[in-house]
């Protein structure tokens, strides 16, 4: 997590990427493995979402205290889902860091907005693409947060029943993060097209 703080911005498309390509690939393999592995990717899962969710936050908080304190939460964090992992019984789901997970990236979300509010930004918030991902997260998180809490006590047919709602918070989510994307190469392109036309012309023919 160290690295967190010098991880350039212009990897923000690429950390997007990379968490659809990740996630996918543990959700495809997911019901392949043995039951009795089944809790560690789960745990792993948790983390490496709560992580990519924390790096594209962490790439517009300029507050060093800000910083310093999601470093040393997502340390904290990753030492409970350790002794959590150890201690807990056998379950469908890690519903415990679930919750601490969206608590802590819920609370870095309002951080953001915060900070973003105290500066003289030129551009409106909706214009910037993390807002998009911020509200992408929200409502992945949120959507699915009281599920994921009750479903070790839910029968199998309520989970049917309520699942898939968690399928609907995805597919939003998955929409926002593409607009995000779009205007994150959008404004690179116009960075990228205002550079070419302020460099002098020193043609003597």
């Amino acid at each position: 997590m160290a690295l967190l703080y010098k991880f350039p911005k212009s990897k923000a498309v690429r950390v997007i990427a990379l968490y659809g390509i990740t996630f996918f690939l543990l959700l495809f393999f997911y019901k392949k493995v043995p039951k009795q592995h089944k809790q560690l990717i789960q745990t792993i899962y948790t983390f490496a979402e709560y992580s990519f969710f924390t790096i594209l936050i962490l790439f517009n908080i300029e507050n060093k205290k800000i910083r310093r304190f999601i470093f040393f939460a997502s340390l904290g964090f990753l030492v409970f889902q350790v002794v959590y992992f150890f201690q807990s019984k056998l379950v469908r789901l890690d519903s415990v860091p679930i919750g601490i997970e969206t608590i802590l990236i819920f609370f870095f979300i309002v951080c953001y907005f915060f900070e973003f509010d105290k500066k003289a930004s030129p551009v409106y918030v909706y214009e910037m693409y993390i807002f998009w991902i911020s509200v992408g997260i929200l409502l992945y998180l949120g959507g699915s947060f009281f599920f994921y809490i009750l479903i070790n006590h839910l029968n199998p047919a309520e989970i049917d029943e309520f699942g898939n709602l968690t399928y609907v918070a995805e597919i939003i989510k998955n929409v926002m993060f593409s607009v995000a994307i779009a205007i994150y190469m959008k404004h690179r392109k116009e960075n990228v097209d205002s550079k070419i036309e302020n460099v002098p012309h020193l043609d003597i023919f």
